[in-house]
This record gives structure tokens, sequence and C-alpha cells, in this order.
């Protein structure tokens, strides 16, 4: 066989490959399922994850609700086992939601990521999320810096969230341990609630002096109660999430300080760790990102 023939055989078996893998990648379908369409956190993790998606040439199908829904998400999760897609991404609204859905899903052998909240399912076998607890630590310790008494009150998400406890107890342990009593109500992370609870407490109780939301737009509701109120000078108010419209709060200098999710590197790695895994390939069973915090110091930084 001539030189030129092995050379033309072995070109074609390179295409042959390149073909067959490229068909395989974009014969691929993954689901996903964030916590709404309204959040703007949520909108850039799932534009990551589409992005990641589209680059790696698998089909994204989006089964997002427009509204945090618990049970519009099981049923969308649901939906997905019986369309016989290859992979899911949860971001849920409720943690404890799935355990039928993902034990049909195990039994179709379809491999489920989870993303931004862990889901205590021994089928998930990836969660890509912000380490909660240390980032909300480092929320803390900065409100009992700014702080030389009073109270501190908690906006918390849902009862038994896992993302939003972890949140709680960051700050929550910094400030007792400071010396400081912490008030803590649960919004089920609703920004109505944040408003109403704000100013409920300040109201009632002027020992309040600095105010932690365990998500950004519930931060922005606990400027808007304490700027009617007349009080907004008195306290510190630091979130979590680190959204734009945060971003200029903190800026103007109404909002203190939040701490920045990289939302964008949650969607990416949700994707990739969910590819590996239909792959057959290994993939970390947690990815923990670092939290930010921005201040009026370091914002122009990030908008």
């Amino acid at each position: 066989m001539t030189l030129t023939k092995i050379k033309t055989m072995l070109t074609a078996t390179a295409m042959t490959l390149a073909a067959t893998t490229a068909s395989f990648a974009q014969d691929l379908q993954i689901a996903y399922t964030g916590f709404s369409t309204d959040n703007t956190f949520w909108i850039g993790v799932a534009e990551a994850a589409a992005a990641e998606a589209e680059r790696q040439g698998v089909e994204f199908i989006d089964m997002t609700a427009s509204s945090p829904d618990s049970a519009a998400q099981k049923d969308a999760v649901d939906r997905a086992v019986d369309m016989g897609v290859d992979g899911i991404i949860i971001g849920s609204v409720d943690n404890r939601a799935f355990d039928a859905s993902l034990d049909a899903a195990a039994e179709k052998g379809i491999p489920v990521v989870a993303v931004d909240t862990g889901i205590d399912h021994e089928h998930v076998s990836s969660l890509v999320q912000t380490d909660n607890l240390a980032a909300a630590g480092i929320a803390g310790e900065f409100i009992v810096e700014q702080i030389d008494e009073g109270k501190v009150l908690i906006l918390g998400g849902s009862a038994g969230h896992q993302t939003g406890n972890a949140r709680r107890d960051g700050v929550l342990n910094a400030a007792e341990q400071a010396g400081h009593e912490v008030i803590f109500q649960i919004c089920d992370w609703q920004d109505a609630c944040a408003f109403e609870t704000t100013t409920n407490f300040l109201q009632s109780d002027p020992e309040i002096k600095a105010i932690f939301s365990a998500w950004d737009p519930g931060a922005l509701a606990a400027v808007s109660a304490a700027k009617a109120l007349g009080k907004l000078d008195d306290l510190v108010i630091v979130g979590f999430d680190g959204n734009p419209a945060n971003l200029v709060a903190i800026a103007e200098g109404e909002q203190t300080a939040t701490i920045k999710q990289d939302n964008t590197r949650m969607g990416i790695e949700s994707v990739q760790n969910l590819v590996n895994i239909i792959n057959g390939e290994d993939a970390p069973a947690m990815v923990p990102i670092d939290g930010i915090l921005i201040t009026s110091e370091n914002v122009a930084e990030f908008q």
C-alpha cells in the first residue's frame, strides 16, 4: 500500500470518527429546571448553562417555571424523565420534593446534577454550588465589624432549604459569637415578606441594627422598607447573590454589602459535569465555589 493511500485512509477514518462524535454530542438531550425565570441570579445560571450546552453540541431543554413553584418543578422533572432525556439539572425550589421523581430517573438510568442547592438523594451524582456556609460567614463577620451593639435580623428562605439554612447559619454563628442577638424569620424567598417583616420589626424593635437577607431581592425590599420608615441611615443591610440592581444600591449607599455568587461558573460546570457523567466519565460529587464580599469599596469592579 502506498503512503498516499495510507494517508487517505487515515484522513477518512479521522473524519468518520469526528462525524460520529459530533453526531453523538448533538443527539444528547439534557433538561434543566431552575428556581424561576423571574430571578436575575437564576437567569444568569440558565444562560450560562445553555451556552455551555450549545458549545458542546448538546440540546438544552429549559423547563423552568416563571415563578418559584415546587409542584411545577417536580412536574417538570417527571416530564423530563418521561421524555427519556439523557440527563437532568435541577436548581431546586424545594430540595425535599423529588424523591419519587429521582427514583424514576434512577430506574431509567438518567443521571441528575444539582445546582445551587443540594438534594438529599443517592441518585444525584454531582452538586455545583457556592460554599454558602463559608460565604455567609464572611457576610456575618462583615456585619459584626460594622455594628458595636444591637440585634441582627435575618430574612430567610424556606423552611428546611439547604441553601437558605447554610446562609442563615453563617451569619447567625458570626453574630452570636460576637454577642449579638439574632432574630430569624422565614420568608420563603418572597420579596413582599421581606418588606413586611422588615417594616414590622423596625417599627417594634429599635435595637435592630443590621439586616441580612438570604437573597438579594429581599435585601432590596429591606432597603425600601427602611427608607419608608426613615431608618436606612441607621442600618447595615447585607444581601446574597450579587445581582446588578443590588450593586447599584451599594454604589448609591443604600445597601451596605452583598455576597456575589458566580452564577456563570455554576451554569457552565453543572452542564460539564452532567455531560461527563452521561459519557461515563468522572465528575466531582461536590464543586464548592467561593463567594465574594462586595461593598462600596469594590463594587465598581463588578459593575
